[in-house]
């Protein structure tokens, strides 16, 4: 009886933000209405991270490449190079480029371990960083970035459904949110999940039993990729625009710390990480400053690193709720 009240309890916690996160449009502003888009988007940026640092143990420095590369693939394909409007066509080649970079980046990665495994996803991300400022083909066009990429309102007869901004599109990041946790759970959860899990606990113990564990990296690479460059997508049609910043290595690094923060190895933990990192980010701005946030940010990450080392989604209370 008591497991069954807090089975309970959690499906009621779970309904009910999502109820808030429903009626959100009705009961706040545009801004927060935007605020909360991107905490959404990132939400799916950070599950994809933690599949490949939480579940798998590999620590990625680069992961703007999946982010950002697909966001440019959407303004190739229907702005710098062709000019299609459809937004299957965008969203095709993004995912496209998300699942080529993570079998390419996963292939070289692979060779290598640990901080040296860290060291090459970051060269790959200066790489593209540097391969996008430069312009090649007049793809990315340059530090001025590619703008007006937002696809037009679907057509339905006589009616129009807009689901590429203001809150159509916050509807449509939350029901990817919401789709991606519930597939990348199944994939933590499958056979090919315990097998991720077992190479960050002991990968030379699944090596001496006969798994050759390189594909399956290869893999939770290609799958991280992928859901990245769902996100990198949306964020497109957010901004209506991909700049370069998108690529930058800082990204990255912010959704790792965005990781650790919520606690890594839960996909929960990522996505409540992003809605404070988001919220805090834009808040400590307005407050104190937009070159001093920083300041409020790294306080907050030291203090969740010394008082809950496992993320706050890893706390003793959260922990204790969810046995």
């Amino acid at each position: 009886m008591k497991a069954f009240w807090r089975f309970s309890a959690k499906q009621v916690a779970v309904w009910l933000i999502l109820l808030v996160l429903a009626l959100l449009p009705f009961l706040s502003s545009p801004f927060i209405v935007y605020l909360t888009s991107m905490a959404l988007i990132f939400g799916i940026f950070a599950m994809a991270y933690d599949l490949l640092y939480g579940y798998t143990g590999m620590v990625s420095f680069g992961h703007s490449v999946f982010y950002g590369v697909p966001a440019y693939a959407v303004a190739v394909v229907s702005s710098t190079i062709f000019n299609f409007s459809n937004p299957l066509i965008s969203l095709g080649a993004a995912l496209s480029t998300g699942l080529v970079l993570g079998l390419i980046v996963g292939f070289f990665c692979t060779f290598t371990r640990g901080i040296y495994l860290a060291l090459v996803t970051f060269a790959f991300a200066q790489i593209f960083s540097l391969l996008v400022l430069s312009d090649p083909l007049g793809m990315t066009l340059g530090e001025n970035g590619v703008m007006g990429l937002r696809p037009a309102p679907l057509s339905l007869g006589q009616y129009s459904l807009n689901l590429f901004s203001g809150v159509g599109l916050y509807y449509t990041a939350l029901v990817v949110l919401c789709m991606s946790y519930l597939v990348i759970r199944r994939v933590v959860e499958s056979p090919f999940g315990d097998v991720l899990k077992g190479i960050k606990q002991n990968e030379q113990r699944l090596l001496s039993l006969g798994y050759n564990t390189r594909p399956y990296k290869i893999v939770a690479f290609m799958l991280s990729g992928l859901f990245s460059a769902v996100a990198g997508t949306l964020t497109v049609f957010l901004n209506n625009s991909a700049v370069p910043s998108l690529v930058d290595w800082n990204v990255g690094a912010e959704i790792l710390l965005i990781t650790i923060l919520g606690g890594a190895g839960t996909l929960v933990g990522p996505i409540m990480g992003a809605f404070l990192v988001i919220f805090a980010e834009s808040f400590a701005s307005a407050w104190i400053g937009s070159g001093n946030w920083v300041y409020v940010m790294g306080g907050l990450y030291i203090a969740v690193v010394m008082l809950l080392p496992g993320g706050i989604f890893n706390s003793r209370f959260l922990k204790a709720d969810r046995s």
